[in-house]
């Protein structure tokens, strides 16, 4: 995602990744790998929960899930991962973002 961000916000997005560590764990990473997009703790999972992100103890944790939400706040598109590799390609999320933007007639 890092190296992708700058076509993220082209397309008119932002990246918002939600963890389940600590916030002091997650503000270290995040200075540490010198991340340019926002992360938030969410160490109870309210908001993982919420959009219906996947535990599975066999596979070490937390599924991978992808959630574009449009300008008007409903989700435009979403994948639940079935394992840690199973991500949508950077490209294609790239694509979905402007799609949405058209269709949801987003401001630019």
């Amino acid at each position: 995602m890092r190296d992708d961000y700058d076509s993220f916000r082209a397309a008119g997005g932002e990246i918002l990744v939600v963890t389940r560590h600590e916030a002091d764990e997650m503000r270290a990473y995040w200075k540490k790998e010198r991340l340019p997009f926002r992360g938030v703790a969410d160490p109870d999972g309210r908001i993982t929960e919420r959009y219906g992100q996947q535990w599975k103890l066999f596979s070490l944790g937390r599924m991978p899930a992808q959630v574009v939400i449009d300008c008007q706040g409903k989700i435009a598109f979403s994948h639940y991962g079935k394992g840690m590799s199973d991500i949508v390609p950077n490209k294609d999320i790239v694509e979905t973002l402007k799609a949405a933007r058209q269709s949801s007639n987003c401001p630019d």
